[in-house]
């Protein structure tokens, strides 16, 4: 599972540094304020099917998955490695 997400923060500090036309990640690293709804709007989305009686178990991880993405997007715009958040989930640990 964290291979996934380590090719995915490489990918994503790929296309930060080339800025490929055409990428879609390249055009939320080029709006912030882009970036930071996409992050926003994944959330509510995900908050959105936990809150349904029934809640789909496909939607859900398919909205947990767009979130992962864009809040990736957004640790790597701001220069936050992912490890660091790992580190820091680990030192919560009791």
């Amino acid at each position: 599972m964290a291979d996934v997400l380590e090719e995915l923060e490489s990918l994503l500090r790929e296309r930060l540094a080339a800025r490929p036309e055409g990428s879609y990640s390249a055009s939320l690293f080029a709006d912030r304020e882009l970036l930071q709804r996409k992050v926003m709007e994944e959330a509510f989305e995900v908050c959105l099917e936990l809150g349904r009686a029934t809640p789909n178990r496909d939607r859900v991880a398919a909205e947990a998955a767009d979130l992962l993405f864009h809040l990736l997007a957004g640790l790597v715009a701001t220069d936050v490695p992912l490890d660091r958040v790992v580190a820091d989930l680990r030192s919560r640990r009791k």
